[in-house]
């Protein structure tokens, strides 16, 4: 059974015609088994909400939703660490002036 997706507002595509979604931030590639590709001013998150939990998608869309979360918090830490590390560096620094200052 063909499941219908509206993912734009004129493009409707069928589940099974899909081999892969390619999300960004405010776009979606969507990917065919036909070797075609199609881009889509809608969010992957926005598509997750209108396929129904029946559709073959949901699965695949939602592991696309958890891996780009997790890929997020990453970045996050790896940002906070190089920060906290610059934080740190410069603290040792000014420690060292101190010491320099006092003695």
């Amino acid at each position: 059974m063909k499941t219908e997706i509206k993912v734009a507002s004129r493009t409707k595509l069928f589940s099974e015609d899909v081999a892969y979604f390619e999300a960004n931030v405010n776009y979606t590639i969507i990917h065919y088994y036909q070797g075609k590709n199609k881009i889509v001013a809608t969010t992957i998150g926005q598509i997750h909400e209108r396929i129904g939990e029946e559709s073959v998608l949901y699965g695949l869309i939602e592991l696309i939703l958890s891996i780009t979360n997790l890929l997020l918090s990453v970045r996050i830490i790896i940002v906070t660490k190089q920060y906290e590390n610059k934080y740190l560096q410069k603290k040792k620094k000014t420690i060292k002036q101190h010491l320099r200052e006092i003695f």
